[in-house]
């Protein structure tokens, strides 16, 4: 049948004529060129589609002339580039939730909204069907059309992805400023997993920190990362994890995670499980942070503990053997000393009733100060020998009311002070303790005695007793006094052994009995202070903690 020459409109039999008109047999030279390859490549170039194709590693094998118009970036060819590197951002946010199953052999259906110079953008729907070699996937059709004339003006946008692809949706420009944020990361690794624990999406950082392309992670299980070949206590449970996050949300995890060179780092992970509006799970998401560097530091810092706990044990048991031949010297040395001294003392007094009243004055002051020093001398040999008995024998703890202990000091000191006038105050709900009571007692008689000895050039004694908590210290006793005082920075010596801060002319004593106390608490597990002013009296506390001596109601 042929058209005639010239015609305004064809004859209303055209197509019925068209249609039953036997049709010519096609010669082979015809037959052959709709066969071949060349053929198929023109009819997928006219289509007004973007038709790709890649293998399963993701890499492109074709695209046709409009897929070549979309590129990212402008090529006479896509054969050899990566997915990433075929589709622009649009796009390929929306298929890469759908890669994995579509690599598992499930075609995946996407939508996206498309930027456009012109036409400010453009409704793109695709396709991604597998294509199936019997049980093995050997790649991927992808198709995209243009379905923005369904799109009505006035109507509600459409979801442009299925709730199940939420991470693949279009990205505004705080969404993308977060994208590219994720991706610019360091040290750090986001990605994500499907419900199954595969991975789903794969970012630049990723990349960056485990070393796989995308193409090889995709669709394939996330246990791939953990090391092999490691301690138990050392060893990621990626299942566990994927459990507890699903469970609770959020789960964090530490273990050796695997490069794809084989290098090994100390990975912390917190799995998020993502769930969409419907509370239906869309999978994982996965924070993954490069701390070998933190826990190097850690183990050399517990290298140096263990190092320095064991220098200071060595240090201890150095000291104690120190201090029990120092205490048995001492001891030693105290009762060696005392033989002597009784000697001379006996001496003296014999000398002094032999010469009677043949002794001139210089004599007889030559004698007493020799019966003085003897004296003073065997004070101190009393002080040493009572100072290092204190570190033998052990202590006998009960409960310690600290009243009668105040009580019975005060009775002592009573019938030495002689006309000296003092005003005592004595709080009358000075708790108890537990402690040693001869030991405490001993402590209270030193600080009692050294109040009324430095306040007795006042005309009138002032002593004060009283106490308070303390959150931290315990039970906080104190003794405060007018006396003469001392000065703050010279605190320190108070507890020292034969330690005076004024001149045995002015005030009696030895140096020994605030050592005693100190040596005291501090086997109760307390410790004593003092602080003045001179001129204006002193005030020394002591405290007992509740681990050494606790408390107790009065």
């Amino acid at each position: 049948m042929s058209l005639p020459e010239a015609a305004d409109h064809l004859p209303e039999d055209f197509f019925t004529e068209l249609f039953n008109e036997p049709a010519a047999a096609l010669s082979a030279a015809e037959n052959e060129r709709l066969r071949g390859a060349g053929f198929l490549t023109r009819v997928l170039d006219h289509l007004p589609g973007l038709v790709s194709y890649f293998d399963h590693h993701l890499v492109c094998h074709y695209a046709n002339h409009a897929q070549l118009r979309h590129l990212p970036h402008p090529a006479d060819s896509a054969v050899g580039l990566a997915v990433q590197q075929v589709f622009v951002p649009e796009l390929l946010e929306a298929m890469l939730p759908g890669l994995a199953q579509a690599l598992r052999g499930v075609p995946q259906a996407f939508e996206a909204r498309v930027g456009h110079a012109q036409r400010g953008h453009w409704v793109a729907s695709g396709q991604l069907v597998p294509d199936v070699d019997g049980d093995r996937v050997l790649g991927l059709y992808c198709h995209i059309a243009d379905i923005s004339a369904e799109r009505l003006p006035d109507a509600p946008a459409a979801p442009l992805t299925p709730p199940t692809q939420t991470l693949g949706e279009h990205l505004s420009d705080g969404e993308r400023r977060l994208r590219l944020m994720l991706d610019g990361l360091r040290d750090h690794a986001v990605y994500f997993l499907d419900t199954e624990g595969r991975v789903s999406e794969w970012t630049s950082s990723a990349e960056r920190l485990l070393g796989h392309p995308a193409h090889d992670v995709l669709g394939t299980d996330a246990r791939r990362f953990d090391a092999p070949d490691v301690r138990e206590d050392e060893r990621l449970d990626a299942e566990l994890a994927l459990e507890r996050a699903a469970l609770f949300g959020q789960f964090e995890s530490t273990g050796w995670r695997q490069r794809q060179d084989g290098s090994r780092f100390w990975g912390h992970t917190v799995l998020t499980a993502l769930r969409g509006a419907d509370g239906e799970p869309l999978g994982f998401s996965a924070l993954t942070r490069d701390m070998t560097e933190v826990r190097r530091l850690q183990e050399l810092l517990q290298d140096l503990n263990q190092t320095l706990e064991v220098r200071v044990q060595d240090r201890t048991r150095q000291l104690l053997e120190a201090n029990r031949d120092l205490e048995s010297f001492s001891s030693s040395v105290s009762h060696d000393l005392r033989a002597p001294l009784r000697h001379i003392t006996s001496f003296i007094a014999i000398l002094q009733e032999h010469l009677a009243e043949q002794a001139d004055d210089t004599t007889r002051k030559h004698l007493n100060t020799i019966a003085d020093a003897a004296q003073r001398m065997g004070a101190l040999i009393e002080g040493l020998l009572a100072f290092s008995r204190l570190g033998l024998a052990p202590l006998q703890k009960r409960e310690v009311g600290m009243a009668t202990q105040v009580s019975a000091s005060i009775n002592r000191l009573t019938h030495d002070i002689g006309a000296q006038q003092v005003d005592w105050t004595v709080a009358p709900d000075l708790p108890a303790v537990l402690g040693d009571p001869l030991l405490i007692s001993q402590v209270w008689d030193n600080l009692l005695s050294n109040a009324l000895k430095y306040s007795r050039q006042r005309e009138r004694s002032v002593v004060q007793v009283g106490w308070h908590p303390d959150a931290e210290r315990g039970c906080v006793y104190w003794v405060r006094d007018n006396g003469v005082g001392f000065e703050p920075r010279q605190a320190h010596r108070l507890f020292g052994v034969f330690q005076r801060l004024h001149r045995a002319s002015e005030f009696e004593g030895t140096g020994i009995g605030l050592a005693l106390c100190r040596r005291i608490l501090e086997r109760h597990g307390g410790h004593i202070w003092a602080e003045s002013t001179p001129g204006e009296g002193s005030c020394f506390y002591f405290a007992l903690p509740p681990g050494g001596g606790a408390c107790l109601p009065p």
